[in-house]
Formats: structure tokens, C-alpha cells, sequence
């Protein structure tokens, strides 16, 4: 699995883990694209917010050049709820809520992880302004992850 971190330099290691275990629930994991996370410490509830998505894919070459291609998720939402010590608030998210809500399609999983507040989503697709983690070359069909893990 590729999973590229944006800004996971300062986690704690506990967090880490869970994002890493998070991630895993993604399905198909030889076909997807590469993962994504963002996390942020939220300080005024004391709460990690960590967001997931798999990375979008761009056709390179072809009538299609440039063309961000949708990429299916599945999640096992079971092995989400096991990451939290107790079964947490549930929500999903069917559209986008306003015009600036880039997380648009998501899971939403609100719980304690070792005892401390988190906010899981599980994005549809990758946000606005996240460069595309795979690339489709039409020549070939074949795919190429540009992202790096983490």
C-alpha cells in the first residue's frame, strides 16, 4: 500500500499507527491508487482530525490528456470501528454541504483512540488542490504512482 502523509512529520507514534490502520480498511488495495492523509490537532476540542483518500489518478497522453479519472472506494467499516476504544458516532456525508466543502463524499467516524478525542473521514475522492497520486498513461494502459509512502 502507498500512503503519503502531508504533513506527518510531527505525529505521535500512536496516531500514526491508527492513520496507517485506517488507511488499510481501504479495499482492494493491488488496484486503488495511492492513499492520502491529512491530520490536524483541532485545540480548541482537543481532538486529531485525520482525513484518508485515495489519491486521484490522471490520464497522461491521448484525446484524454489531463483528465482526473473517478477511482472507486470500499471500506470495511468494521475494522474502522475496531481502531477506537469504544464504538464511535457513525456519519456519512452523501454530497458536498456549501461551496467550499472540499471533503464533499465521506465517512465520518467520531470517537477515543488510547483515550484521546478523534475525527476520522474517509474521503470519496481527493480533496481540491491535491495532485494526483497515479498516472494512467493511454499509450500503454499502463499505471504509475507518482506519490511516494510514507
Amino acid at each position: 500500500m502507498t500512503f503519503a502523509s502531508v504533513n506527518e512529520t510531527s505525529l505521535p507514534e500512536w496516531l500514526r499507527r491508527f492513520a496507517h490502520r485506517a488507511a488499510s480498511a481501504i479495499l482492494d488495495e493491488d488496484s486503488h491508487a495511492p492513499i492520502g492523509c491529512h491530520t490536524h490537532f483541532n485545540s480548541v476540542v482537543q481532538e486529531w482530525e485525520v482525513t484518508v483518500f485515495l489519491s486521484a489518478t490522471e490520464v497522461v497522453g491521448g484525446a484524454l490528456d489531463g483528465t482526473i479519472v473517478p477511482v472507486p472506494i470500499q471500506v470495511d467499516v468494521t475494522r474502522i470501528l475496531k481502531l477506537f476504544d469504544a464504538v464511535p458516532q457513525v456519519h456519512w456525508q452523501s454530497d458536498a454541504v456549501s461551496d467550499d466543502d472540499d471533503l464533499a463524499q465521506h465517512l465520518s467516524f467520531q470517537g477515543k483512540v488510547h483515550k484521546r478525542g478523534v475525527w476520522l473521514r474517509m474521503l470519496q475522492r481527493a480533496p481540491d488542490g491535491v495532485r494526483p497520486g497515479r498516472l494512467l498513461f493511454a499509450e500503454t494502459g499502463e499505471t504509475r504512482d507518482v506519490w511516494e509512502s510514507g
